[in-house]
């Protein structure tokens, strides 16, 4: 009798151990914690280059929320807003140094502003800033000023406008606009005191004495 009931206390040890053994394999392994953002599935591939890049439009996005203040100021008058922005370099290079910087400074104008590419065709444009050449400069930036200041839509509604230097030439509408032959960018940068609109070409090309 003894070693029946030894027989059987032995066995159910066994059984024991089986049964927790089988319980410790069934509990389910923790899931990682769902807490942590997913990467969007279109970032997941990026390169290092251009994570950097992303990197950097978002540090120019907040150096440009954190200017705000600066735009504001810059936005006081069309003089103001080119002297102290990046967006014409070569046009407001050529601009501060004519005499009729006094006047866009002080009146209510359109300045239609170049962009540094409509000078390629144009690279004799350094020579005006010669102390030779300042009527061929001051020239030069009468014909990219209007003595009205325009929006782009009533820029754009008008056949024919008068420069500053007092010719006047026609506004076109085909294949986009166009004065005087020059394409004209769309929008308008408008300041307390007169306004900037693009161009993609040049409006007047000074001619140099030889």
């Amino acid at each position: 009798m003894t070693k029946i009931l030894t027989t059987l206390s032995f066995c159910t040890c066994i059984l024991f151990s089986a049964c927790s053994s089988i319980d410790s394999k069934d509990v389910a392994t923790p899931l990682p914690s769902t807490d942590k953002k997913e990467i969007p599935e279109g970032l997941k591939d990026l390169s290092e280059a251009e994570k950097r890049g992303m990197r950097l439009i978002k540090r120019r996005q907040d150096e440009k929320n954190n200017t705000a203040q600066v735009k504001e100021k810059n936005l006081s008058s069309v003089y103001k807003y080119l002297t102290t922005s990046d967006e014409y370099p070569i046009f407001t290079a050529l601009m501060r140094k004519s005499a009729i910087s006094k006047h866009i400074h002080s009146h209510n104008v359109t300045v239609l502003a170049p962009v540094d590419k409509a000078f390629d065709i144009f690279p004799e444009y350094k020579y005006l800033l010669r102390p030779e050449n300042e009527e061929l400069l001051n020239a030069f930036i009468s014909y990219h000023v209007v003595d009205i200041a325009y929006e782009y839509k009533e820029f754009a509604d008008n056949t024919h406008l008068t420069v500053h230097a007092g010719e006047r030439f026609a506004l076109t509408n085909r294949d986009g606009i166009h004065f005087n032959g020059a394409h004209v960018r769309s929008g308008s940068i408008n300041t307390n005191l007169g306004s900037i609109i693009g161009m993609d070409d040049l409006i007047y090309y000074p001619k140099f004495s030889k």
